[in-house]
């Protein structure tokens, strides 16, 4: 097994994130939201801006790291 770096498994995660809100999205365009979707997405919404503002500790802490 491959060892994997937290931060490989943050990107992975977040594509897979990506993927999923999107087919939501589609899917309530197309047949309609589910019901009690509408709380269910705040708080993921809320997680994720609690992630959001953990990264950009992060940031500061690492400083100006380039891949360049």
């Amino acid at each position: 097994m491959e060892d994997v770096t937290p931060l490989e498994r943050l990107e992975e995660h977040s594509r897979e994130i990506e993927a999923l809100a999107r087919s939501i999205a589609v899917r309530a365009k197309a047949f309609g939201g589910e019901v009690g979707a509408r709380p269910r997405i705040a708080l993921v919404k809320q997680r994720l801006k609690i992630a959001l503002d953990e990264l950009e500790d992060y940031a500061y802490t690492v400083g100006d790291i380039t891949d360049e």
